[in-house]
């Protein structure tokens, strides 16, 4: 399994910047206490954030499993790391356990799977079967609403729900860093909205939202990133990236033409299928 799921590590090209850590992740920083912890050699090339202030860090995502991230996140975080799963897929729940209580994004269905304050995510929430991994158990620490604020020292860190690719999906907004991580709702390559629970309406609704209430030199990091020019880098998108993947679902919701594939820009290309047309909720 692991010979088709993975490339050799020495394979890749990293960007300027990028250094590679553990013969495994690409580490760059993104600014002195924000860093971004890349999987190149991991065919869905995962990207995690490392968001740190004082004594405080927090973990956005944490990682695909498939190597160990708790040194990495040793080596560049601070003394209290907590860990925030921007959503249940496998490929963002890795290591999870490595980092004890987590934070936990407070949605109904979320608390539904929830028992004796710990989460196991279903198969139609995790998707890890196609990789042959189990889901985890794991302890919530704390649950935070769409709208809360996440204090990482003294920094501000805006929990938004950003359903689309998956119906429990957040993403955060750092206004002080003019920054959104935007976890798998947009990144370069393929976006899934083929998936379980993915839908283009709620895409469409997300991406007006977020249109009206992102300034426009709004730098959007990504949980994944195919290279660009031959380079692994750190996956970075903009406004227009955003007003592409608007125009593009609008134009799939008007045209209707049930599943398939269709470019967004030159960064970008949405999957589909008959589901995608659904709402989370289930209406058209």
């Amino acid at each position: 399994m692991r010979e088709n799921i993975e490339a050799a590590i020495d394979t890749v090209t990293l960007a300027d910047g990028v250094v590679l850590e553990d013969n495994w992740f690409a580490v760059k920083a993104l600014d002195d206490t924000t860093i971004a912890i890349g999987e190149p050699a991991y065919h869905q090339r995962n990207w995690s954030y490392l968001v740190s202030d004082g004594d405080d860090s927090l973990l956005f995502d944490t990682g695909s499993g498939r190597r160990p991230i708790g040194p990495v996140v040793a080596r560049h975080g601070r003394p209290c790391v907590r860990a925030f799963p921007s959503h249940m897929h496998f490929d963002h729940l890795g290591n999870i356990n490595a980092f004890g209580p987590v934070i936990a994004a407070d949605l109904p269905m979320l608390r539904a799977i929830e028992t004796g304050g710990a989460l196991r995510p279903p198969e139609e929430m995790f998707l890890g079967a196609s990789e042959a991994l189990p889901a985890p158990t794991f302890e919530v620490g704390s649950w935070v609403a769409p709208g809360d604020m996440v204090k990482v020292g003294s920094r501000t860190l805006q929990v938004v729900h950003t359903p689309g690719h998956s119906p429990d999906s957040v993403s955060l907004w750092e206004a002080e860093r003019n920054r959104f991580y935007a976890a798998d709702f947009i990144y370069r390559g393929a976006l899934y909205a083929q998936t379980p629970g993915a839908s283009l309406p709620d895409y469409l609704r997300i991406c007006e939202q977020l249109l009206n209430e992102l300034p426009e030199e709004v730098e959007i990091v990504c949980a994944h990133g195919q290279p660009e020019n031959g380079l692994d880098d750190a996956p970075i998108l903009g406004y227009r990236d955003l007003l592409a993947l608007r125009d593009a679902v609008a134009k799939l919701l008007r045209d209707n033409p049930r599943t398939g594939e269709v470019p967004v820009n030159d960064r970008m290309y949405l999957l589909f299928s008959v589901e995608s047309f659904l709402s989370t909720s289930g209406q058209k």
